[in-house]
């Protein structure tokens, strides 16, 4: 079950909208904890991936559909996969991807994608909002001349930024875009 609505009766309406309900909140969750630590840590990976797969379970067992059971194992997948490469180029914490595969479990690996896609256009906007407000557009300017030059990181000064509240908002993005809120 991706996040698209599939099912018109009241139960899996009922279970869709848990499911949402569940990955908004571990999205925020770990917006949460991303600003107090600058991570997502193993253990709330660990509390997030059974959360969700106990969610999952419970609808299986209450809507009496196993099929449920592929898009949650093909979304936690995704979010591994899809997230890997990023993280071995240095692009987002393996954190990130941990969180992604637990969300993945409850949206499927669809909105995965999606999230992950939206999430990279909204966090370029906060690092652009970063620069600005830290007034370092002066450093960012030398960073793509040196990466221009030399194909190489090195004497790079990189901004970070909690990519799990663009991450968030790639969610949210994939919501309203796919008609969830209508």
């Amino acid at each position: 079950m991706g996040c698209t609505r599939r099912s018109t009766s009241d139960r899996g309406l009922m279970i869709f909208y848990a499911k949402v309900a569940l990955a908004t909140g571990i999205l925020i969750w770990a917006v949460v904890e991303d600003l107090r630590s600058r991570k997502f840590s193993n253990r709330s990976f660990i509390v997030a991936t059974s959360l969700a797969f106990l969610t999952t379970i419970a609808a299986v067992a209450y809507g009496g559909d196993f099929s449920q059971l592929i898009p949650a194992f093909m979304g936690f997948g995704a979010g591994i996969v899809l997230f890997l490469p990023l993280v071995l180029m240095g692009i987002v914490g393996a954190g990130d991807m941990k969180l992604m595969a637990a969300f993945g479990i409850l949206a499927g690996w669809e909105a995965v994608l999606w999230t992950g896609v939206y999430g990279i256009a909204w966090g370029a906007v906060f690092g652009v909002v970063q620069i600005i407000s830290r007034g370092t557009t002066r450093t960012l300017v030398q960073n793509i001349t040196t990466l221009a030059a030399t194909r190489s990181k090195e004497g790079v000064q990189l901004h970070r930024i909690p990519f799990t509240a663009p991450l968030l908002l790639g969610w949210m993005s994939y919501l309203v875009l796919t008609g969830v809120f209508r």
